[in-house]
């Protein structure tokens, strides 16, 4: 009996240990911005560019930022720059899109959408580049509808997920300071 309470106390012990080590490490599953100054409360995201022939992108763009920026909650994000301790400024500098596969009546059955970003992230009060990045790529991959009066909401609803999928890379990234 005694051999086998202690093996079970041997496990306990060590399962324990490993918890107390993981969250005594300082990990966490989401970059918080602790690098960023403190007095940077209020966050202001501005109108974003488009180098791209593709119209509302940088719409979509931009409210994801917004939306993750408020998920994050280590920001505040205000409507205004005169608001803000910090702006986000951004521009789509490249879109392209591509079929992926046809249909045996030669319409297109699936399609991928790729995009590249210039984000920059910059402290108001002293005009200093908190984090900035020239080459934030997103991707996304959707099927078409056989309806061709579909195939516009399909191409709508993935521009929006690569919005979401992008802006979420490039709001962790910027938080972890990478």
């Amino acid at each position: 009996m005694k051999k086998i309470n202690l093996k079970k106390s041997l496990k306990i012990i060590t399962l324990f240990l490993l918890f107390a080590l993981l969250m005594g490490c300082g990990y966490a599953f989401a970059p918080q911005g602790e690098y960023v100054d403190k007095r940077i409360q209020k966050v202001y995201v501005e109108p974003f560019g488009n180098k791209t022939p593709q119209a509302e992108i940088e719409n979509f763009v931009r409210t994801a930022f917004i939306n993750h920026l408020i998920q994050n909650t280590r920001f505040k994000v205000v409507g205004s720059s005169a608001q803000a301790d910090a702006t986000i400024k951004g521009t789509i500098l490249h879109y392209n899109a591509n079929t992926l596969s046809y249909r045996p009546n030669k319409l297109a059955a699936e399609e991928r959408i790729s995009t590249t970003l210039e984000v920059v992230f910059r402290d108001k009060e002293n005009d200093k580049v908190l984090w900035s990045s020239r080459g934030i790529r997103g991707t996304v991959e959707y099927d078409l509808e056989d309806n061709i009066n579909l195939i516009p909401i399909a191409r709508k609803n993935a521009l929006i997920k690569l919005a979401n999928d992008t802006a979420e890379k490039a709001v962790n990234l910027m938080l972890a300071g990478f």
